[in-house]
């Protein structure tokens, strides 16, 4: 069977897709985003109004932005990168406000704009956040999983919401002024649904290892730290499928030796999310 085949049986979607969103997707499971931007470009130019496009496009372009922090992007060229994500994010919803996809793009890319900018002086959108990625985590109808396990739904929305819950600071008064706030208990939940979506997700599992040791710090809980550390350590172990798992791979003993500075974690970049800080 082939491997477009094989994307087709293993996707349960809301339509057919065309024949370029196939190539787009099997290219992104390569992990040659140019050219898989490339087949979406042209099954949007083909119909304009083809969400399965734009969320891959939207997907793919996340993805090089997670790439681009690596490699020194400025916080204004990975900003501009993620709003190019927001605006087909916002084009999916107008185009099926039905599909969950447009509203868990949307969540991502504002959730990365914040972390571009920093978490602290970023606040103010946490309630938008966390709004799309809540809603798009109870729409019905639409369910995903990318043939090599990188990418699924509603997996996804359960890996953007534990990092939201331990990146987001859990003070009262940020539940004042946003109307919401963070909870390392919350993010660990979420986490644990979705390591039980993927067992062998090795992104999931990092973030579900860096929220446990974030409790570690938060609550001195011995037993947090001790899960903690082994997760990370058996994340080590799992299939790297895309590039972005390579990068986790090479953060994970970075993460080890800083875990009392995890509830800042981010792959894109280490936040400050002390109260002195956002006293300042």
């Amino acid at each position: 069977m082939s491997l477009l085949s094989t994307v087709l049986l293993s996707a349960a979607m809301a339509s057919p897709l065309s024949p370029e969103v196939v190539k787009g997707e099997a290219l992104f499971v390569a992990n040659d985003l140019k050219a898989s931007n490339a087949a979406l470009d042209r099954a949007l130019a083909a119909n304009p109004n083809d969400v399965e496009a734009m969320w891959r496009k939207a997907r793919n372009l996340y993805s090089q932005g997670e790439i681009d922090a690596q490699g020194g992007a400025t916080s204004a060229q990975r900003i501009a990168t993620y709003e190019e994500v927001l605006a087909l994010a916002k084009r999916a919803q107008a185009a099926d406000p039905s599909h969950p996809q447009g509203l868990f793009w949307e969540g991502t890319a504002l959730g990365r704009i914040a972390t571009a900018k920093g978490i602290l002086s970023s606040l103010f959108m946490a309630d938008d956040i966390e709004r799309a990625w809540l809603k798009a985590s109870n729409m019905k109808g639409f369910t995903y999983r990318a043939v090599n396990g990188a990418s699924s739904f509603p997996g996804d929305t359960y890996f953007a919401l534990g990092q939201f819950y331990r990146l987001c600071p859990d003070w009262a008064i940020v539940k004042v002024l946003t109307g919401t706030k963070g909870d390392i208990d919350e993010s660990i939940r979420w986490l644990r649904k979705g390591v039980s979506d993927g067992p062998d997700r090795l992104e999931m599992s990092k973030e579900l290892g860096v929220s446990l040791l974030c409790k570690a710090e938060r609550d001195d809980d011995a037993a947090a730290l001790a899960e903690g550390r082994k997760v990370l350590q058996a994340a080590l172990k799992m299939p790297q499928r895309q590039k972005t798992e390579t990068i986790d791979v090479k953060q994970i003993p970075i993460i080890l030796e800083r875990a009392d500075q995890a509830c800042g974690y981010s792959r894109d970049g280490w936040q400050d999310v002390s109260r002195e800080s956002y006293g300042k």
